[in-house]
Parts: C-alpha cells; sequence; structure tokens
C-alpha cells in the first residue's frame, strides 16, 4: 500500500521531472529554430498563421493573441510591411486604428513555412504509434491552456 508520504515523493518527482523537461524542450526548439533554414522567424510565422485564421485583425488585438504588449507587435508589423508580409486598412469601425491582413505573399510564405515544420514534425515521430501521437497532442493541447489561462490569472 502507498503511503500519502510516497505519493506526495512521487509528485514532486513528477514535478520536477516536468519542469526539467520543458526547459529541455524550450532549449532544444530554439536550438532547431537557430539551425532550421526557415522562410520567416517565429513571431512572423505566429503572426500570419493568426492573420490566416481570423482575416484583417487590430494590432491591439493581435497583441492579446499573441500574448505580446502592442509596443512589440507594431514593430513585428512595420518589420512585416517592409517584407510585404502584411499590409493596413482602414478600420470602419474605429478610424483611429487599421487592420491589419496578411498579404498574399505573406500567406504563401507561411503555408510553405507551415508545410516544411509539419513534415519535419511528421518524420521526428513517424516511429510512434498513432495513440502516442494522440496522447502527445492532447497533453501539448492541455498544457497550453493551462499556460495560457495562467498567465491571464497573473
Amino acid at each position: 500500500m502507498i503511503t500519502a508520504a510516497e505519493d506526495q515523493a512521487a509528485a514532486e518527482t513528477n514535478v520536477e521531472t516536468i519542469e526539467r523537461e520543458i526547459g529541455e524542450l524550450a532549449r532544444v526548439l530554439e536550438a532547431m529554430q537557430r539551425r532550421r533554414n526557415y522562410p520567416l522567424d517565429r513571431a512572423q510565422f505566429l503572426l500570419l498563421r493568426v492573420l490566416e485564421a481570423r482575416g484583417p485583425t487590430p494590432t491591439a488585438t493581435l497583441a492579446d493573441l499573441l500574448l505580446l504588449d502592442d509596443s512589440t507587435v507594431t514593430r513585428q508589423i512595420a518589420a512585416m510591411e517592409d517584407a510585404e508580409l502584411v499590409a493596413r486598412e482602414p478600420n470602419p469601425n474605429d478610424r483611429r486604428s487599421s487592420l491589419i491582413h496578411a498579404t498574399r505573399h505573406g500567406l504563401t510564405v507561411m503555408r510553405k513555412m507551415r508545410r516544411m515544420r509539419l513534415e519535419r514534425i511528421d518524420r521526428l515521430v513517424a516511429d510512434w504509434t498513432a495513440d502516442e501521437r494522440d496522447t502527445l497532442a492532447g497533453l501539448l493541447t492541455k498544457l497550453n491552456g493551462t499556460l495560457k489561462r495562467s498567465l491571464k490569472d497573473a
């Protein structure tokens, strides 16, 4: 029979393992990002994915969705405009702001990068079972939801 103290020790070990593995995951993903020859940086890719899903969106909404401050998103948008990845259009609901939309070029580049990323991930888990892939997908979705909620509560 497992005692309460043993159960607590096991939970602490799991938490320690999770903490270590999340740190390792972040480090490995950063290293992989630096070594990949992607056509966009991560911030540009994520912003374009949001615009693809939502359509024209105000900067403040983009900042909220990307969990960034307005000034950071404004700088990213300016650089992306220079690269013709996004464009501004008047906001019909608020003349003080504009809507940001992905250009055809921006969507083409983002979709190319998404294909590259999907192919790479597919190769990484090629020898995993369908159940293992499903489990990972579900747990990552759950973890991201928990992390996002914790940011809102902070």
